[in-house]
């Protein structure tokens, strides 16, 4: 396992009991120290599945995972994992587990065993860092959609991990909470933080340092954003939609009225188009 590597995969597969053919084969797959990788594919293409194999949610079936240096097939490693590695799910009503929301937060670092002072330190930090300080003593149940969203984030940083893995977080939530829960990567991330982003939206990929697609259990391709987006003639074959705002960038930029390193992203036409 590299030194700078969060997590490493080699020739990784899994299969599901009872299941026809393997959910992913043959990954080869290395997350390193502060990047932000994105997985995208079309539904069953092995996403979700590689997510709970990276916190050792899944054991591989054939080949090894390495997390945070240990070995996911060691059950005596799994509770390291999880406290280094932490998952954030599509429905935060399946990850939130108090009904008030300071007792939510504070849920992991309890069972951690950390001391009663520094776990109001820790939910006071994690409240903070998404927003939600004003709602500590709230009932979970009279939060929004993107309110829950961001306490699920909240509990995953009180845990204090080293990488942070989304599976489809944005997915549920309308434009405000995709929005709210991508201001907050952003942030996380520019703090160094390790970030695994699954979604089929590829408007919200745009601050990815590495894009990874997955077809059929595999990588089918990878590389940085700027790369993926001249691909887009092979979004189809991958399952990939293509955003309206990915096509106009691209029309422009065969007119030459963009430049080629040009994202497909509001801020950036409005740079290039407006100065």
């Amino acid at each position: 396992m590299e030194p700078e590597a969060v997590c490493a995969l080699r020739d990784v597969s899994f299969t599901y009991p009872g299941a026809a053919a393997p959910a992913i084969q043959g990954l080869d797959l290395t997350i390193r120290r502060g990047e932000w990788v994105a997985l995208v594919g079309a539904n069953g293409s092995g996403k979700s599945t590689l997510a709970k194999i990276l916190n050792a949610l899944l054991i591989p079936t054939r080949g090894d995972c390495f997390s945070c240096g240990y070995r996911t097939d060691r059950e005596e490693h799994h509770w390291a994992i999880r406290s280094r590695i932490s998952m954030v799910f599509q429905n935060p009503d399946n990850q939130i587990v108090a009904s008030v929301v300071e007792e939510d937060v504070a849920f992991g670092p309890e069972n951690l065993g950390v001391s009663p002072g520094r776990i109001r330190e820790i939910v006071r930090e994690s409240l903070c860092q998404v927003g939600l300080e004003e709602k500590r003593r709230t009932p979970t149940y009279a939060l929004s959609g993107g309110q829950k969203q961001r306490l699920a984030i909240a509990g995953a940083l009180a845990m204090r991990p080293e990488c942070l893995v989304l599976d489809e977080a944005t997915a549920m939530l309308d434009p405000q909470g995709r929005e709210d829960v991508l201001k907050i990567l952003r942030e996380l991330h520019s703090k160094g933080m390790t970030l695994v982003q699954i979604t089929h939206r590829l408007e919200e990929i745009l601050d990815a340092t590495r894009v990874v697609v997955l077809r059929n259990g595999q990588i089918e391709w990878e590389g940085e954003l700027p790369e993926l987006f001249e691909r887009v003639d092979r979004f189809p074959e991958w399952g990939l939609e293509i955003p309206p705002l990915v096509r106009l960038t691209g029309l422009l930029k065969k007119r030459k009225v963009l430049p080629a390193s040009c994202l497909p992203s509001v801020k950036e036409l409005l740079e290039h188009l407006c100065p």
